[in-house]
């Protein structure tokens, strides 16, 4: 889950570093990340085996709910305040589908073959939270599959190369920077206001983390990244809008704005929107992917069993 709006809770353990704003974690501190990253990727595994045609998005949740309970964590995002004092958050889990960009509500609908359904899912366990997210194509019969399926391969990749440039001392500008090329490069546009952020006490914590270059990063809200620091990362991709990214580095967004449920975000319809996201502590030694899954189910999906590069086998 990504807010417009950062929720930055001091954390109680008084080892906590502070580099500004920005929490630098042990390596114990790392690990119970980790620890609610593994509930976070059993989840998703549960969510994305039970994709297909003619189940409803609250099925998907029902999944979602009962991994996360079977490992005595909570759900993170369920009750979850709006940022802007609409309702809470009802769901253990965000289900988005096709133009759908982010924090869709689970209910009655029904799920149909080829669609791209983005699952994104937060855990509480031990007082450390984890964040993840995954876009699924629903099996079946479906004319643009190769093409929905590529475009989830390019999401993935996307995600991997700003995780491959998170090494210490890289300021944060150039890790959204080799994304958004990426992204551009294979013909897409990207969705900005919606973004990483930190995590660990909170499951959203200072800094915002945007996926592409906008003026106001690079002038107001740029950081260095250190070790120590934990963020979820979460491009979110746009097929059918070409991106652009002007002489001054800078990528001009697709607009995106909310729904009538007051939680749903959506670009225009005719577009379809991928969002993919992990959970990465910057070490020493550079990344390392907190919500790492190893369930994937390869061919239709989110292709993440070969580290997000390349293109579905299915």
């Amino acid at each position: 889950m990504n807010l417009t709006t950062a929720e930055s809770r001091t954390p109680t353990n008084a080892r906590v570093e502070r580099h500004g704003a920005i929490a630098l974690r042990s390596s114990d501190e790392i690990a119970s990340v980790e620890r609610a990253g593994q509930v976070v990727a059993a989840a998703l595994d549960a969510a994305e085996s039970a994709v297909r045609a003619g189940i409803t998005t609250r099925e998907i949740d029902a999944a979602v709910r009962a991994v996360i309970a079977a490992h005595g964590a909570e759900p993170s995002f369920l009750g979850y305040a709006h940022p802007a004092g609409g309702p809470a958050f009802p769901a253990a889990c965000c289900v988005s589908i096709g133009n759908e960009v982010v924090h869709g509500i689970p209910g009655d609908r029904v799920l149909v073959a080829g669609e791209l359904v983005k699952i994104d899912v937060g855990a509480r366990l031990n007082g450390w939270c984890a964040d993840a997210a995954i876009a699924v194509r629903v099996p079946g019969e479906f004319a643009a599959a190769a093409a929905v399926d590529a475009f989830i391969a390019d999401a993935w990749e996307t995600l991997h190369v700003g995780i491959a440039a998170m090494q210490p001392g890289m300021r944060w500008s150039d890790v959204a920077d080799r994304m958004q090329r990426l992204a551009v490069s294979r013909g897409h546009g990207m969705v900005d206001g919606w973004h990483g952020h930190g995590v660990g006490r909170a499951v959203h914590e200072a800094p915002h983390a945007p996926s592409l270059v906008s003026a106001g990063l690079r002038e107001e809200r740029d950081f260095t990244l250190l070790p120590g620091m934990v963020l979820a990362v979460e491009p979110i991709l746009v097929m059918g809008a070409k991106g652009e990214i002007s002489a001054d580095g800078c990528l001009s967004p697709v607009p995106a704005s909310a729904c009538a449920d007051q939680w749903t975000v959506a670009v225009s319809a005719g577009l379809v929107a991928a969002h993919v996201e992990h959970t990465v502590a910057v070490t020493r030694s550079g990344p390392r992917i907190l919500t790492r899954r190893t369930g994937a189910r390869a061919g239709f999906t989110s292709n993440e069993s070969n580290g997000g590069r390349g293109r579905p086998v299915g």
